[in-house]
């Protein structure tokens, strides 16, 4: 069975009992890597004057996150096959939580990239697989419900980043807009582990390297353009 199907087949009655264990532990998982599409925004000019970057340099910190996001989340759905969905949620979930400690100890620019590189990593492959595990716990009457108690705290997150973050920056404590995350996450893959069900798919599919390649090179080109546009211009030949 593939992603696709186990996002719409419900588990059975014996799992389903836990689904509000279920829906809590996905939460508190996905709940901080939607926290930090915002909170990280209101801190860029406080990050550049840190580090003492350019414009240009200084908007990877933002960009490179979006583009590690982007080429995870297609790789969820062949991962979770692979290797289970609570599994690769699990460890979705603790990429991010590692590269938010990375961020919050950054001494340099490169270092931060970097950082938020996992940090992108983790939360492309955890926040499709914790949709998609809400499916699998709740009958088809309930998944409505369930999906609208978890866009209500997708909704929140955004909203709260702003000012957490500005809040955080005028006390001159940025660094703890990466280091409010661990804790979070901790709790999240404990319930998980606790809470999630375990499970896998009837099939073991092959990794599609030529898509792959072309996915980075996509997103990644259409970025880096964008990225320079405003230096360059978008006649530039680069």
């Amino acid at each position: 069975m593939s992603i696709s199907q186990s996002i719409t087949t419900p588990i059975s009655n014996g799992l389903t009992s836990q689904k509000w264990k279920i829906l809590i532990s996905v939460i508190f998982g996905i709940f901080m890597v939607i926290l930090d599409t915002t909170v990280v925004n209101v801190a860029f000019q406080t990050l550049r004057s840190e580090f003492g970057a350019t414009l240009n340099d200084s908007q990877w910190i933002i960009s490179i996150y979006v583009l590690a996001l982007g080429i995870s989340t297609p790789l969820s759905g062949f991962l979770a096959d692979r290797f289970g969905m609570k599994r690769m949620y699990l460890t979705g979930l603790a990429i991010f939580i590692l590269g938010s400690f990375l961020s919050g100890i950054s001494p340099s620019l490169t270092f931060m990239i970097f950082a938020r590189g996992l940090q992108g990593i983790g939360g492309g492959i955890a926040l499709p697989l914790g949709a998609a595990i809400l499916f699998r716990s709740f009958p088809p009457s309930e998944q409505g419900m369930a999906l609208g108690i978890f866009g209500l705290a997708s909704l929140v997150a955004p909203a709260l980043g702003p000012i957490l973050g500005g809040f955080l920056v005028d006390q001159s404590l940025w660094r703890f807009i990466f280091f409010i995350n661990p804790p979070i996450g901790v709790l999240g893959i404990i319930l998980g582990i606790f809470f999630l069900p375990e499970l896998k798919s009837d099939r073991k599919p092959s990794l599609d390297f030529l898509g792959l390649i072309a996915e980075c090179i996509g997103f990644g080109a259409l970025l880096y353009g964008a990225s320079i546009a405003a230096n360059q211009s978008w006649s530039s030949s680069v």
